[in-house]
């Protein structure tokens, strides 16, 4: 379920060569650190070091820790990455690192889950997030998924089947969607909507903390307004006139802005005309994919 961590964590000790700024490689607690320069007549910036797939990033007093800690353990995010194996991931880099992991605060995170499902059956039903049209997410010509970029997190869904195969040369052979929130800060972990308590590392192992995050995951998804399936043909042309202006998103956003009234207006009768439709048999399918992943990570 957890992704990406960025965290960082303050050092008592740090290297002198990093605190004096040395401009050559130097060894510290059995890493090689190397500088990295804006300006080559300048002092260096910071000091980074690779084990296996995580970026290490030495700054003064500051150890930053970033990238795919599922990667770290799995090789791959699309297997499962339950809860026992994010503790025991944890338990392998405080061993490795000079810090104390567990310590480490959180700055970002990433955590979603993989389920088997026809990624562009999903998307294509997807509208708004809390009012945001999604970006569609490419690679060359070939959209595989949605994004959409909120201020403090950002979420998406993709065919991990297509991406896997085209980034690693792995068939996966079945259609798998990804869902995932995305570089989320603490804030948003920590908000009055949310609640979670996470700011640390040892936040994130506790195991009510960890399910409510979960839980989060979920009611990001639920959140997306979906395109409900609808037969044009038994529209009269009143209501295909808008049903046409409230799902296209600038046109929708123009009216909303530059006649507010006649909004509220068109958007209750675009509700009450959507009331009678349901789409929800697959969205319920979707959706108790995501539950059910999201329980067995935390679960095991």
């Amino acid at each position: 379920m957890v992704d990406t961590i960025n965290i960082k964590n303050d050092l008592e000790h740090p290297p002198k060569q990093a605190l004096e700024l040395q401009k050559t490689h130097f060894n510290w607690c059995s890493f090689t650190w190397i500088p990295v320069f804006k300006d080559s007549s300048q002092p260096p910036i910071y000091y980074y070091v690779k084990v296996k797939n995580l970026y290490l990033k030495l700054i003064g007093h500051q150890l930053l820790v970033s990238n795919s800690l599922h990667k770290l353990y799995h090789n791959n995010n699309y297997k499962p990455f339950t809860y026992s194996q994010v503790v025991e991931a944890f338990e392998i880099l405080n061993n490795q690192l000079p810090i104390n992991i567990f310590d480490s605060k959180i700055i970002k995170l990433s955590a979603g889950v993989v389920i088997e499902e026809d990624s562009q059956k999903v998307v294509d039903e997807w509208q708004y997030f809390l009012g945001k049209n999604y970006t569609p997410m490419k690679d060359k010509n070939k959209i595989y998924g949605a994004k959409y970029f909120l201020t403090d997190y950002q979420i998406k869904g993709y065919d991990k089947t297509f991406e896997v195969k085209n980034h690693n040369q792995v068939n996966l052979k079945q259609p798998f969607f990804r869902f995932e929130v995305d570089n989320c800060k603490p804030k948003v972990l920590n908000n009055k909507t949310n609640n979670i308590g996470i700011y640390t590392v040892k936040d994130l192992l506790n195991k009510e903390k960890f399910s409510k995050l979960g839980e989060m995951i979920l009611k990001k998804y639920i959140q997306i307004v979906k395109l409900p399936k609808l037969d044009l043909s038994t529209l009269s042309i009143k209501e295909k006139r808008l049903y046409a202006s409230l799902t296209n998103y600038d046109v929708k956003e123009s009216i909303r802005k530059q006649h507010p009234h006649m909004y509220k207006k068109e958007r209750k009768e675009y509700n009450k005309m959507m009331s009678n439709l349901d789409n929800s048999e697959f969205q319920n399918q979707v959706i108790n994919k995501l539950k059910e992943q999201i329980n067995y990570s935390i679960n095991n």
